[in-house]
């Protein structure tokens, strides 16, 4: 007969492995529901579980201390979540060790280990594209994981993060009801889920309103002002006709009004522009940016929740996976289609 694990009496309490680790360790707070604890203890009893004390006793004491990585705390967006994540944790009396990976998957890796050896009590994590498989690892090992910003399908921890689709959608229609049609769609990189959605939905939003998607409109790219501009530059000497941009963040939309004001063009005048995130900049701009605004506060506050709730089994599975909506926040950048 096989020997009961602790994944065992997880799945039959229908609570984290996580969870039933701080039962066998003796380390409940006030966090934990008493049913919890019970449901736990009476699936120990029915199983006979018999925990490995060795193990138990390499397990330290909490630290309070929460990991968090981010793909680059350069980029505006992601220092507004950082801060937005660091200030909800202090006020729990928790601290922060941030990491930043650059957009490198090979360094988010080193990170997720070094924090795994630095007995933080969980991890929260915008991924770059980490698969399943990394992730599936330290659950298992019971690290607490929650994703924030990017999902990751097949990981069994919980994902707080706008709704891209919607917010592709909202920044699509508008230009359309402003009379736009030969709309650019400058992308992040498809392989993340969330540059995936935002295209799925400007696609989509073209495609109800009668208008054909053209591949020659597409261009993908790091989320940086620099591709921003490289990939409007490019547009424009390649002689393609458009009247509006919609770019997957905001630093890349300064990017593209900045290679249109270059060629002697004008904004709003000649081309609207779309970003997405409404970063701190995006309303001191000139012109101020219409862009595609972000619930980073929200989605800081539900992401920590989502931690505790995670510690203390009380994670719903409604709670799992956490849309938030975006708002469309028009500004200078966008007008009507002039007609002549």
């Amino acid at each position: 007969m096989a020997r009961v694990t602790i994944k065992d009496v997880a799945q039959k309490a229908e609570v984290s492995i996580t969870t039933v680790s701080r039962v066998l360790n003796d380390k409940v707070d006030e966090y934990m529901r008493k049913e919890t604890k019970e449901r736990i203890l009476q699936a120990i009893k029915e199983l006979n579980f018999k925990p490995d004390k060795r193990a138990q006793s390499l397990r330290g004491l909490r630290t309070k201390i929460i990991g968090l990585i981010i793909p680059n705390r350069l980029n505006p967006y992601f220092e507004q979540l950082a801060q937005a994540i660091e200030e909800v944790c202090f006020d729990e009396g928790y601290g922060i060790l941030l990491c930043n990976s650059n957009y490198s998957l090979e360094r988010e890796s080193i990170y997720l280990d070094l924090l795994e050896r630095q007995k933080v009590d969980g991890i929260i994590i915008s991924t770059v594209g980490l698969t399943k498989k990394k992730f599936n690892e330290l659950i298992a090992r019971e690290i607490s994981i929650v994703l924030i910003d990017e999902d990751v399908p097949g990981v069994n921890a919980p994902a707080v993060f706008a709704n891209n689709y919607m917010g592709g959608c909202q920044a699509a229609q508008h230009l359309i009801e402003l009379g736009h049609r030969r709309i650019v769609f400058i992308s992040g990189p498809m392989n993340l889920l969330s540059s995936r959605q935002r295209y799925r939905g400007y696609y989509d939003t073209l495609i109800k309103n009668g208008i054909k998607v053209e591949k020659g409109l597409f261009k993908e790219g790091t989320l940086t002002y620099e591709k921003g501009y490289k990939a409007t530059l490019e547009l424009l000497e390649e002689g393609k006709e458009f009247t509006a941009i919609f770019c997957s963040n905001d630093l890349m939309a300064f990017g593209a009004m900045r290679a249109i004001q270059d060629k002697g063009g004008k904004i709003p005048q000649d081309y609207s522009i779309v970003g997405f995130d409404d970063m701190h900049f995006s309303s001191i701009s000139n012109p101020r940016l219409t862009t595609v605004a972000q619930p980073v506060k929200e989605m800081a506050f539900r992401a920590f929740i989502a931690f505790k709730d995670q510690i203390s089994g009380e994670l719903s599975q409604e709670k799992k996976h956490q849309f938030l909506d975006t708002q469309l926040i028009v500004r200078e950048s966008s007008r009507p289609l002039q007609k002549w």
